[in-house]
């Protein structure tokens, strides 16, 4: 006698498992957010000098000056005549956001100081200098 399947045993899967998706989509997110803050910066390296400062997760617009005289506006090469503009353009609509003058450990401090004059013609109100973070040492008292 042969065996012979009813026809309820071979219903096919008429759905897409849609849970796969949701993971790969999940982690692609991830992925992205953590990458996003390193890629506002621009294409040179810049060495910052070391201090002991406080970390903030707020949104801000960073200017970056190198050795070489490169300079950058987030992720923008620009130049001290097209720097106040493009800011004035990212200030327009944000006046209230930070402006961090990201500048190389062996930039002279006067061209520093040309570029925050430049930062305040654009009307930024708020003005930081970027620093690396230094290690504290703390002491154990006996």
């Amino acid at each position: 006698m042969k065996y012979k399947p009813k026809a309820e045993e071979f219903q096919s899967l008429a759905g897409v498992n849609i849970i796969p998706v949701i993971d790969v989509s999940l982690v692609l997110l991830i992925i992205l957010m953590a990458t996003s803050p390193i890629l506002n910066l621009p294409g040179f390296e810049v060495k910052l000098p070391k201090a002991i400062t406080a970390e903030s997760k707020e949104k801000n617009i960073a200017v970056s000056l190198s050795v070489k005289g490169e300079m950058g506006m987030n992720d923008a090469t620009v130049n001290a005549v097209t720097l106040i503009p493009a800011l004035r353009k990212e200030l327009k609509d944000k006046p209230d956001f930070l402006v961090i003058v990201r500048a190389d450990e062996g930039v002279a401090y006067g061209k520093v100081e040309e570029v925050i004059e430049l930062v305040k013609q654009a009307g930024a109100k708020r003005i930081a200098i970027a620093t690396q973070q230094k290690e504290q040492h703390v002491e154990a008292k006996p």
